[in-house]
């Protein structure tokens, strides 16, 4: 076997599992309105139990339905109605040899008033949460001890339905881990001030459920043990020092295990690390609650391979491997390592879509996360197996974009005849430029996995061709999905934007040019102009990044930002938001300040423009002339993010009758 660690049987306190493989709590949004796990969560749990993995441990679940709210559509163990569901849920997993535990979460100060009452938010301290900024109440000591009650309830009401053990939700920042650190515990009663102290919490918890369970029940603790907030300027804080201790006293207690993390809202690039960060990226961290306790260590790091999982058990690193989005991803991820079959895992490319959808969609009610590699996560009920209607009916997909590749992938597995014409002689479309940034390679998987698939499904993909009506029509097809993406903008209104010393980021990304050593205006700070600038700067230019709105970044999904941020902060970068480029000439930028309204002038060796796309789409009318099944998708018919190419390319192929 090749992965012989990974599939060895073990034993987690009285548990049997399978494997060493356990999929980690990661909200989805995918329980009903009532906090019930219903048809849509419950599709989404077994398409994953079946995958192969041997511990599911449920998405934080709701212990408090009047102040304990991180999502409106979040599982919940708040209520006896609700046990039916969960009981439901519980022998549908164990059909599949799968142990399941339900983790016991209270968000504390680390959610939105809208969605608990318009009321202050429950915490250890009155110190607003720096992401969330929302009033914060510091509960009063019966509140607290209504509190743990409802931990403890949540457990009993956990085991009535048959859940193998809970885990109690002591990371990123939410109310146990508010209760843990200094910096968001100043109480002065029993439940603060020493270590001791802020430690009380938790451990009446654990106390009351072991009462009230029994010893032979699991109790597991996910812990953020370093929150991560020097470069935040933060002094007293918990730091590692202070999380191992947490562990030693934890296991002191009689916990089960340790799910080891770190980070909370306010380091949130070190609890859901963005694509820059290598697999691993959590080791040392690991490594030292490993040699401080004696529990079962569970821990994700970033885990994306087979290989790395691997040796992570082979290193003595964990006792168990947490897999979250890496099962997001691929469901199937376990059985295809199991099966020898690495080549076909749609690996997560830690773009963290999943976390941009949490906030935007699940928290306000919208709807689940979204993957941007796996169109299905979380919506596997209204996509079940693949339609077979294709009847070998020929399909062309001009383009082989991101867009085009899922477009014929899911057409082939539906039984039609795609044919990919595609210009260039290499696939993958914007995604080798999107490659070219540093720490950029993992989004390179997209395409490997696309095209490993393609292969096994003996798609013809004919490259080097520039399709025309008249190549199209010759294939008589049945239907035509245009995905021939987007092209950097070049506003011809801009005096001096066809000088030489004038290109496109994706002339700098791809190399058509080579600009080392010289001073640059790079006009645009989107997701694309930051990755840009750090490329740039790379090479030894001196930058200047002209941004139109009044703040750089402006738009950027937060972790994106941050991540940029910090990558480009040891450079002189000189930024000038509220400016709109105005002309360009050999030698300098002519910029209109837009808050004083004057004209500025900067001195420029070249000039790079990141200001976005639009759509290319010459073909769609001659097209639908002859073929009225004429689709187009992916960035032809709207620029946009990976996920939104990959899902309008899903969406458009598995409707096709």
């Amino acid at each position: 076997m090749k992965y012989p660690k990974l599939f060895e049987k073990a034993q987690l306190a009285n548990l049997s599992l399978k494997n060493r493989m356990v999929m980690v709590a990661l909200a989805t949004g995918t329980a009903d309105k009532d906090q019930s796990i219903g048809k849509e969560f419950l599709t989404y749990l077994l398409e994953r139990a079946k995958g192969g993995v041997g511990l599911i441990i449920l998405e934080n679940t709701r212990v408090d339905d009047a102040h304990g709210v991180a999502a409106q559509r979040q599982a919940s163990v708040a209520r006896d109605d609700l046990i039916p569901s969960l009981q439901k849920a519980v022998e549908t997993l164990h059909a599949e040899g799968v142990k399941v535990m339900t983790q016991l979460h209270h968000p504390g100060r680390e959610t939105f008033m809208n969605i608990n009452g318009n009321q202050p938010l429950w915490s250890s301290g009155s110190k607003p949460c720096g992401v969330c900024q929302q009033e914060t109440h510091e509960m009063t000591t019966a509140e607290v001890e209504e509190i743990i009650q409802k931990f403890i309830k949540g457990a009993i009401r956990s085991k009535k339905a048959g859940f193998d053990g809970v885990e109690l939700h002591g990371a990123h920042g939410y109310l146990i881990s508010q209760f843990l650190s200094p910096y968001t515990n100043q109480r002065k009663d029993r439940f603060g001030g020493s270590f001791e102290g802020r430690f009380e919490f938790i451990k009446e918890i654990i106390e009351g459920i072991q009462k009230e369970c029994g010893s032979d029940f699991p109790i597991g603790v996910r812990l953020t043990v370093d929150e991560l907030l020097k470069p935040n300027g933060v002094k007293d804080y918990l730091t590692l020092d202070e999380g191992l201790k947490v562990a030693q006293a934890l296991e002191k207690l009689g916990i089960s295990f340790l799910d080891v993390s770190n980070g909370i809202y306010e380091s949130f690039n070190s609890l859901s690390e963005p694509i820059t960060y290598p697999q691993g990226c959590r080791t040392e961290l690991i490594r030292t609650i490993r040699q401080g306790v004696k529990l079962p260590i569970i821990a994700v790091n970033m885990i994306k391979e087979p290989w790395f999982a691997e040796k992570m058990l082979e290193d003595n690193l964990v006792d168990f491997v947490g897999l979250g989005r890496a099962v997001l991803a691929d469901p199937e991820w376990p059985k295809k390592a199991w099966e020898g079959r690495e080549e076909e895992i749609n690996r997560c490319i830690s773009c963290n879509f999943c976390f941009e959808t949490l906030v935007s969609d699940t928290i306000p009610g919208k709807g689940p996360i979204k993957c941007a590699v796996n169109a299905r996560a979380c919506r596997e009920v209204f996509y079940p197996d693949y339609p077979q209607n294709g009847d070998n009916r020929t399909v062309i997909i001009v383009g082989a974009g991101v867009a085009g590749l899922e477009a014929a992938r899911v057409l082939a597995l539906k039984g039609f005849k795609p044919i990919i014409l595609e210009k260039e002689t290499s696939l993958g479309g914007q995604i080798n430029i999107a490659n070219k940034p540093p720490y950029k390679e993992k989004i390179n998987w997209i395409v490997d996995y696309e095209k490993y698939q393609l292969n096994l499904l003996n798609v013809d993909i004919k490259t080097g061709i520039t399709a025309t009506r008249e190549i199209i029509q010759k294939y008589n097809p049945y239907a035509i999905f245009i995905a021939t993406g987007a092209e950097q903008l070049r506003p011809t209104a801009i005096k001096g934007v066809s000088l030489p010393t004038v290109y496109t980021l994706d002339q700098v990304l791809k190399g058509d040019v080579l600009l080392e050593n010289k001073k640059i205006a790079l006009i645009g700070s989107g997701s694309s102009g930051l990755e840009t600038a750090e490329f740039l700067c790379q090479k030894g230019n001196n930058l200047t990044i002209v941004e139109k709105n009044d703040a750089i970044g402006k738009g950027v999904y937060v972790q994106h930002y941050l991540d940029a941020m910090d990558k480009l902060k040891p450079y002189k970068i000189k930024s000038l938001p509220s400016h709109q480029l105005i002309e360009i000439t050999d030698k300098e930028v002519i910029l209109e300040n837009l808050i004083s309204h004057t004209i500025e002038k900067e001195p420029v060796d070249a000039v790079v423009l990141a200001i976005g796309v639009k759509s290319v789409n010459t073909l769609e009318k001659d097209c639908t002339s002859f073929c009225p099944r004429t689709f187009v998708i992916g960035d032809a018919n709207h620029p946009g993010q990976i996920e939104a190419a990959i899902r309008s390319a899903f969406e458009t192929a598995y409707s096709l009758s």
